[in-house]
């Protein structure tokens, strides 16, 4: 198992009691490729800070390569996400005062934690059509080359689980399919996905497929 919520709450309070997630459980096993959908709004993004230990829940466990992130150290928890999560969110979150190139290999010095490794920037570059936009700032780059790049980013390192937020927003039909072959043959290599969208579009491709509504969710 990969990946394991058992019971997951977030609540918020803003002059009134918001639960954008209720009672959450959910496997994620080695070549799964889940789609979560729904509309904007009802905690999508929510979930995927909670399973990506960037947001804590207020109730529940959550358990990533057989360890309750609960027990682990702000330390332990920053070399986790660098190792072994890979994320897509939805801004780009990238160093504004570096080159795409070389975003993507700070990424692969974070993760990786070693010398002696052979970078795989060009080759994502490649990938992602985006190798002409190597030297590039991220302010030079438009909304659909940066989209690219956040997912070049998260599979740099091929962490085990991908964490995808709307990651096709953006992007034309060529390369939104792209994009999803590629989180498909990562799973063939056996990480597990996981991407929440509006579109509905990307449930054929999903070997599990979920809907949250009103903090519920529900297989489909």
């Amino acid at each position: 198992m990969i990946c394991e919520l058992k019971k997951i709450e977030k609540k918020y309070n803003k002059g009134e009691e918001v639960i954008p997630l209720r009672d959450i459980n959910l496997e994620a096993q080695s070549g799964d490729f889940i789609v979560i959908e729904g509309p904007s709004g009802t905690g999508k993004s929510t979930l995927l800070y909670v399973i990506g230990s960037l947001l804590k829940s207020d109730a529940g466990d959550l358990i990533i390569n057989g360890r309750n992130t609960a027990e682990l150290s702000e330390a332990e928890l920053t070399d986790m996400r660098a190792r072994e999560i890979g994320f897509v969110f939805q801004d780009s979150n990238m160093i504004q005062a570096l080159t795409l190139k070389e975003n993507l290999e700070f990424a692969e010095r974070t993760g990786k934690g070693r010398k002696g490794y052979e970078s795989k920037a060009e080759e994502y570059l490649r990938k992602l059509g985006l190798d002409d936009r190597a030297d590039y700032l991220p302010y030079q780059l438009s909304g659909g080359q940066k989209r690219r790049a956040m997912v070049a980013r998260a599979l740099i390192n091929s962490p085990k689980l991908i964490l995808a937020d709307e990651p096709t927003n953006d992007l034309d039909e060529k390369w939104a399919q792209k994009v999803i072959d590629l989180l498909k043959d990562e799973c063939r290599k056996g990480a597990a996905v996981i991407m929440v969208t509006h579109n509905d579009k990307w449930l054929d491709d999903a070997t599990k497929k979920y809907s949250l509504s009103d903090g519920i969710l529900k297989s489909i």
